[in-house]
């Protein structure tokens, strides 16, 4: 589940089993269900009873080991995942190739939680010009490429 993206009728089956046995039903004797499963899944913080949904588990599963992609660069899967995919660049800026692993694919479905997580560190890593980071922008980034004479007076001060 934390290599692979599962596929959807497999999250369906798992959270019907989950539902059956939250709700008591045995064989063809149903049980009243107070509440959809899909309310039941949502954070306790919104009151309800805070059930993991298999579909977001299994995604943020696959963010982690992205997120290790982005911080562990002298990790073996790293170095053989740039080599393969993304060469030139790096792992949030990559894209899926039709004859890509169905690993890397899988990583590429949970790009999108990733790409808005950042460990901001001491900052040598951030490209501001570039990177997604701006909210309420249909990319997430700078629009407007700032004038060079403009930048260097910034990284002048």
């Amino acid at each position: 589940m934390g290599v692979f993206l599962l596929p959807m009728k497999l999250h369906n089956e798992l959270n019907s089993m989950c539902a059956r046995f939250w709700w008591g039903n045995i064989g063809h004797d149903h049980k009243i269900h107070w509440m959809r499963w899909e309310k039941l899944t949502l954070p306790k913080s919104e009151g309800s009873m805070g059930f993991q949904d298999f579909r977001s588990f299994n995604l943020v599963m696959l963010a982690k080991q992205g997120c290790r992609l982005s911080q562990e660069p002298d990790s073996l899967l790293f170095k053989c995942f740039k080599a393969r995919y993304f060469p030139h660049g790096h792992f949030l800026d990559a894209q899926d190739c039709p004859n890509s692993s169905y690993t890397w694919k899988s990583m590429m479905a949970a790009k999108p939680i990733l790409a808005i997580c950042w460990h901001v560190g001491n900052g040598a890593s951030i490209r501001a010009l570039h990177d997604p980071w701006i909210p309420n922008r249909p990319s997430w980034k700078i629009i407007h490429q700032p004038d060079l004479l403009e930048l260097e007076d910034y990284t002048s001060a």
